[in-house]
């Protein structure tokens, strides 16, 4: 049977099936494709049990870092010619085996639609590279992008504002929702004696573009200017190591490192904290922050962060930042911990954001993408 759409990403985590399960609800012919079962940078191995969609992985004993180039390119090309899809969909631009999707469909003139995340903000722009892109994005037909910013950047990369639909950036809100208020979450007896029972938390990757040093410099000063609560960082990465002996030499108390977490335990750490920060130079949405919200925390995050024209408005579900000013992170950290009649409303603030960011309200607006370029044909008429 021939698939009217294939969507294609390099590996699926937990965010990915929450999606593609909604999708499949309003697209009910859509067809996924993974290049690989596993991924190094996101060590996530999400449940692949009744997936509620058809789905090929074209490496599933190997991670995508493992694959040679040209293999995923050659193994793609032959997916995409098996399926014949009418619609392509493609998650992201940089990663070869998506600029080969995206000209297998552009050869067959085939409507594609590019999911994009990607912001001005993310990295210093280099004129050439943004000269290739917008070479790049001259084979789609239309944009997905997650919010205001990733919209603001394919445009200012000259895709034309009426083909840029804005779709959101969604995690499975029931699962962290439900997850964070049952009996073993909230149990004092799970959290860990270091840990403080009123505390900041972080979840991430502990790697550079994080500034989690900066971080733990603003939170040793917020303790040094008298604030009380812990800090918690949860994650794992290359600067693991640095950032213990950080806390470590600075003697900070109150931190505390518990490692890498699986998707069923981190509702948890956010049942049990009382505020969420994202300090990160570069990120190109922050999904944490909807994690953190759904689980009714006020959330401090880097004005660098995609997701705040949608999800942090300035003093009504936490407050904005500048990531290079470790004294505004102390001076944010110590105004919220003082906020105890607030917090109750920051956090139920953050509930209401967030109920416009699910899984159903993403495929509804995929959906209106696919219907589109069906509708229209597809920008590659523009190209002929």
């Amino acid at each position: 049977m021939k698939r009217r759409s294939v969507v294609i990403y390099m590996n699926l985590g937990p965010y990915h099936m929450a999606r593609l399960r909604a999708l499949a609800e309003v697209v009910p012919d859509v067809h996924v494709v993974e290049v690989a079962a596993e991924q190094e940078l996101y060590p996530w191995r999400p449940n692949r049990n009744e997936l509620g969609f058809p789905l090929t992985t074209l490496f599933a004993k190997r991670a995508c870092e493992a694959v040679p180039v040209r293999e995923q390119r050659d193994a793609i090309t032959l997916a995409l010619s098996r399926i014949d899809p009418v619609t392509v969909i493609v998650a992201g631009y940089r990663e070869p085996a998506m600029q080969t999707a995206a000209r297998w469909a552009w050869k067959r003139r085939r409507p594609t639609i590019l999911l994009s995340p990607t912001t001005y903000l993310d990295h210093p722009r280099i004129w050439y590279k943004e000269w290739l892109k917008r070479k790049l994005l001259q084979r789609y037909s239309l944009v997905a992008a997650t919010g205001e910013r990733a919209a603001e950047y394919v445009q200012r990369l000259g895709f034309p504002k009426d083909c840029v639909f804005r779709v959101g950036n969604v995690i499975d809100n029931d699962h962290f929702s439900q997850t964070a208020v049952s009996s073993s979450c909230v149990s004092a007896e799970q959290t860990p004696s270091q840990i403080s029972a009123t505390h900041f938390l972080t979840v991430s990757r502990l790697s550079p573009e994080k500034n989690l040093g900066r971080l733990l410099r603003a939170y040793g000063q917020y303790r040094r200017e008298g604030g009380g609560w812990g800090l918690v960082l949860v994650g794992s990465g290359p600067q693991e190591g640095q950032l213990r002996a950080l806390a470590e030499d600075l003697g900070i108390p109150g931190v505390h490192f518990p490692g890498w977490k699986d998707y069923d335990e981190v509702p948890c750490y956010y049942a049990r904290a009382s505020c969420f920060i994202l300090p990160s130079m570069s990120e190109t949405w922050g999904l944490v922050v909807n994690e953190a919200m759904t689980c009714g925390l006020p959330v401090l995050v880097s004005r660098n962060c995609g997701c705040v024209p949608e999800l942090c408005h300035d003093g009504e579900n936490g407050y904005v930042f500048d990531p290079n000013s470790t004294a505004e992170l102390t001076e944010r950290m110590l105004r919220i911990s003082a906020s105890n009649g607030r917090l109750v409303a920051f956090g139920e603030a953050s509930r209401r954001i967030i109920a416009s960011f699910t899984p159903q309200t993403w495929a509804a607006g995929l959906s209106a993408c696919i219907n589109k370029v069906l509708q229209e044909g597809g920008s590659w008429t523009r190209q002929q």
